[in-house]
Order: C-alpha cells, then structure tokens, then sequence
C-alpha cells in the first residue's frame, strides 16, 4: 500500500546494502563443510550437478540475489520452464539441493536476515496494509528488537530459489505475513485460493512502478438512510478501496484483506466527519482570529491532516486519512 525505497529507511545513509548483504551471507557459510562461502557453493553446483547446471545457466549467484521486478519475473518463468523439463525423480533431487543451498528457516532467518534488516533499517509501518507499527525497540544493553516479520512476496516454497533474494522481501506486520492473510498465495500467477483475476501478477511495493496510493483510493459510502449527509454513528457508513482506470491491484487487496480489515476502523472515518461537522469553515476561521495560529494548522492540529507528499510509511491509516479528508473536502 505504501511505496518502499530501502534507502529511505536506512539508519547509516552511505551504507551499501548489496555489498554488505552478501558479505553477511557468506560469512555464516564461510566454513561450512567443504570450507566455502554460499555463493561459491552455488559456483560448485553449477559445474558439478548437471541438473542444476541446466536449469540455473546463464545466472550468477548474485543475480538472483539482487534481481529487481522483472528481472525476477523473467527468472521465475525461465527457471520454472526448465526445472519442469526435468525428470521427476531429478526434479525432485534438484529441489532439496536448491531448498538446502538457499535455506531461510532455521538457517538465514535468524542469523543474518532478521539481523541485518533490523540493525541497518529504521521502518515504521507495514507497508503491505499501513496499519501496523513495525519499528524496532531498545532491549537490555542496547540490543535492537524488530516488531516486522520479513515476508517473501514471491513465496519461497514455491520459489525455494528466491528464499534470499533482497528484494523479495518485504518488511510486514504479523498479520499481513500469516496464514490467515497472505501466508503462501501465490503473487506471481493464478491461485485458486484468492480466486481469478484479470491480472494476476502483482505488484511489490518495493517495485518503482508500484503505485498503489496513485491508483487506488478509499471511498466513503453511506446507507441509505442518512439523509443530507447526516449520520449518526459508524454502521451508518462504510469505507471500501476502489482502483481507478485499471486492476492491476484488484488481486493485491484480495490477497490481505485490505477491505475487511478497514471496515474494523470506520470509527476513525466516523471521527473525521463528525469533526468536519463542529469545525466548519466558519468555525476555523474563527479560531484563527481568537488564537493567532494560521489557519491551515489548526486544521492540521484538529483533523490531524497529512500531506500526501509525505511519507505515508511513517504513521498508521495515514493512505485511510488522506483519502477520507479529499473525499470529505477537508484537504
């Protein structure tokens, strides 16, 4: 939902992520038996297994590492194509090396990934559904803890070869990463656990073409009985997201439940039109006179206001809030 430049969010500004990323990599693989680092071992495989010599061709170690969008597309459907060309019992063999070679749990997880993106990054809210704080806290001696989980949009168990690759993972809340959201659905072609839609490719929020807050807006909508806009409490209105002149996220606010999920919060929605209705105009102006505060802030302080060319990552319903404002004639 919102946009994610790592660089934004890094601690040290002149920090090279790439760089440091592999180093961190191949330094927990470094003795490993025989003595060599991962992407050595990877190096290995390639002359040595003819399976995976034939499927990962072409590719180098970091070129799966560190592809971006399309790059990881083209990879996903190059190296699909060729692992299903394999016998069953070599693609079968071919699968428990590659799941070993880039293992996440109980390997990567908790030794370099969670570690390197919780002592380098200072993230804020879940960039899937910008309701969750996911920043990091101070323990005892000064050690960090993360409060995000590390999800991989494109899924490791179905792509066990992208279990590592940098930008397949998204920094997340809890929810949008567990089985009851997002869990293991399938991003990258159809699933019939979401269901079919006219694009079935999603978007990732790290991706430069992601513009999700662009496209898609959240729309008030009233039941039927508040006439002239008067309503009386929260279940008189609704608030759903609709994308305009496109579906390219249609499956995305499927996969996390991003409707059902807002209508929990109507009451901040609620909130808003009730104070639209004590603070007209008039109202402000009025305070404006009576305070001395210009305008604009005490409609800021009030409406708790937030200008869409901020980063909306920064605080929790922010993309809901400046939305809702627009559509309230706030803003």
């Amino acid at each position: 939902m919102t946009n994610l430049n790592y660089s934004n969010y890094l601690i040290k500004k002149d920090f090279n992520i790439e760089k440091e990323y592999l180093n961190d990599l191949k330094i927990i693989t470094k003795f490993e038996k025989p003595n060599e680092d991962i992407e050595i071992r990877f190096n290995r495989y390639k002359v040595n297994n003819n399976s995976f010599k034939k499927v990962f061709r072409n590719y180098k170690f970091e070129d799966i590492l560190y592809a971006k969008e399309n790059e990881i597309h083209l990879i996903i459907e190059t190296i699909e194509k060729r692992i299903n060309s394999l016998t069953k019992k070599k693609k079968e063999e071919l699968i428990i090396i590659v799941q070993n070679l880039f293992k996440y749990t109980n390997k990567f997880q908790g030794k370099v990934l969670t570690p390197f993106f919780t002592k380098n990054f200072s993230f804020r809210t879940c960039f899937y559904c910008n309701k969750d704080f996911i920043t990091n806290f101070e323990k005892e001696k000064k050690d960090l803890v993360s409060t995000f989980q590390l999800d991989h949009f494109y899924d490791k168990d179905t792509y066990p070869y992208l279990a590592l690759s940098f930008y397949n993972l998204i920094p997340s809340c809890p929810t949008c990463n567990s089985s009851k959201v997002k869990g293991t659905k399938n991003t990258f072609i159809h699933d019939s656990r979401v269901g079919k839609f006219k694009i079935e490719k999603c978007l990732k929020p790290n991706d430069e073409k992601f513009d999700f807050h662009q496209k898609v807006k959240f729309k008030l909508l009233l039941d039927d009985s508040c006439k002239n806009l008067y309503i009386k409490s929260k279940d008189d209105i609704d608030i759903n997201l609709k994308e305009n002149y496109s579906d390219m996220y249609d499956k995305y606010i499927e996969i996390f439940k991003l409707n059902p999920r807002y209508k929990a919060h109507k009451d901040i929605v609620f909130d808003m039109i009730q104070k639209a209705e004590f603070y007209p105009e008039s109202r402000l102006k009025e305070l404006e006179n009576l305070t001395g505060i210009p305008f604009q802030q005490i409609k800021k302080d009030i409406f708790n206001l937030i200008d869409e060319n901020e980063d909306l990552s920064k605080q929790p319903f922010s993309k809901l809030i400046v939305d809702m404002s627009k559509e309230l004639g706030i803003l």
